[in-house]
């Protein structure tokens, strides 16, 4: 998880991601007005363009004007700009989570967050895989077994409906203001359906104190 503070100049963004990628990428160029794949993956701080490149593409210009927005999109090579266009990110509020998101899906959603204390507050399991030689099986866990989880509320009244966010475990948010949270939906397991409080969870890989 990587704190991401929005670029405030689309020549910012475009410097950032027309990178020229990691030393291995011999035939990229850095400045060359074309964003490649391994430069976008650079930027995000990870190693291949998929949901969480363009999770970081889309919250790094949320603070730049649409015109501008449109001008980093035409950067990037025709190829990377279709699949971002099919897979960009989608913006919910946390109450809209629930209703409208599908699990496997990279979500935006800016909220008020409320640290869960209380473990026995909600139920729920993740599903971890776990390799053994060349199979791989998956086990269930808490999911306070891997990470923090905050109620995201959509103001300060905290009312229902909200959704659930996890975070990278051991790493407390203390901001008194919204977050944006920018990650990858999952689905939440159960033993028992009667505890069922949440049907999914947002893995965060951004987030933005604002």
């Amino acid at each position: 998880m990587r704190e991401l503070k929005p670029y405030r100049t689309m020549q910012g963004l475009r410097k950032s991601i027309d990178n020229g990628g990691r030393f291995y990428n011999f035939f990229t160029a850095a400045d060359d007005h074309v964003v490649t794949r391994a430069e976008l993956a650079k930027a995000a701080g990870v190693f291949s363009a998929g949901l969480k490149a363009f999770l970081f593409l889309e919250m790094a210009q949320q603070d730049l004007q649409p015109g501008d927005r449109q001008s980093i999109i035409e950067l990037l090579e025709s190829d990377l700009r279709r699949e971002y266009q099919r897979n960009r990110p989608q913006i919910l509020l946390p109450s809209e989570i629930e209703k409208h998101g599908t699990a496997g899906c990279s979500i935006i959603t800016t909220g008020f967050p409320r640290f869960v204390e209380d473990r026995t507050q909600f139920s729920g399991f993740i599903m971890i895989p776990i390799m053994s030689g060349n199979v791989t099986t998956f086990m269930m866990i808490p999911i306070y077994d891997q990470f923090d989880v905050y109620e995201v509320f959509d103001d300060r009244r905290m009312r229902k409906p909200n959704s659930m966010v996890a975070t990278v475990r051991g790493q407390r948010l203390s901001h008194d203001g919204p977050i944006r949270f920018g990650g990858v939906l999952r689905k939440l397991q159960f033993e028992d359906k009667t505890k069922k409080s949440h049907d999914f969870y947002l893995e965060t890989a951004f987030y933005t104190r604002l």
